[in-house]
């Protein structure tokens, strides 16, 4: 069956949208270009660049401060249909920063590709991961420590930091947390029908919540200043 045309190319400035990528030297922890510390309009660009076909929606949300008040919080998903894409962003409103990125890859019936071969791909951009498998599923971890080593399972953090939950209300003692999951096909187990690959950034989650307190505490300060300028009439 013949593909229906693809949808029309949106006029964007490719130029000013790079994918980003860790220094020459340090492990990888993008997905697609997409890294911890982009803003929207940047996963939006980067997203559009490498594929018109994304349809993008965005939910602005708040999550809890560990010392009260709340931070903005923005989950952007774009989805091809068969490529999904799904970012969080934590920060003071306005100044939100990619803390988490993950995307699902579904394969259309007759084009599964081996799951020996995506694992490989997998391990030669982020490194050998802790591999499990439980059912039909199979899935592996990579946990880093907050000064960047690789912890294992024997690690006494390693449970807490092999996560996806975006905390807020502490920190966490990690620098971030890979991940894989794969579904086999059930007529041929060694071809995935779709995979998963995720990264969080404990330590963008940190900057952000105290970039958000920094700046309630600073709305308080100028709230107390106006005070003293325009004193109640009681």
């Amino acid at each position: 069956m013949a593909s229906a045309p693809a949808v029309e190319k949106i006029d964007i400035d490719c130029d000013k949208f790079k994918p980003q990528a860790a220094e020459k030297g340090q492990p990888a922890d993008d997905i697609v270009g997409l890294r911890h510390g982009m803003t929207e309009e940047q996963v939006r660009g980067v997203l559009l660049c490498k594929n018109p076909n994304y349809a993008i929606n965005a939910s602005k949300n708040s999550a809890s401060l560990p010392s009260g008040g709340q931070m903005s919080r923005v989950d952007l998903n774009a989805d091809t249909g068969l490529d999904k894409v799904n970012v969080w962003l934590l920060g003071p409103q306005g100044g939100e920063r990619v803390v988490h990125i993950d995307r699902t890859v579904e394969y259309a019936a007759g084009k599964e590709l081996p799951i020996a071969n995506i694992t490989q791909e997998l391990s030669g951009k982020y490194g050998t991961f802790d591999v499990a498998a439980y059912g039909n599923q199979r899935s592996g971890w990579i946990v880093r420590s907050r000064g960047g080593e690789r912890i294992t399972d024997s690690n006494t953090s390693y449970s807490e930091c092999r996560s996806h939950s975006l905390r807020t209300d502490k920190v966490v003692p990690c620098l971030h947390a890979i991940s894989y999951e794969f579904v086999p096909n059930p007529q041929n187990p060694a071809l995935a029908s779709r995979f998963n690959v995720g990264i969080t950034s404990f330590a963008m989650t940190d900057q952000m919540v105290a970039a958000a307190r920094d700046h309630n505490a600073k709305a308080v300060e100028q709230a107390e200043e106006n005070a003293q300028k325009e004193k109640l009439e009681l």
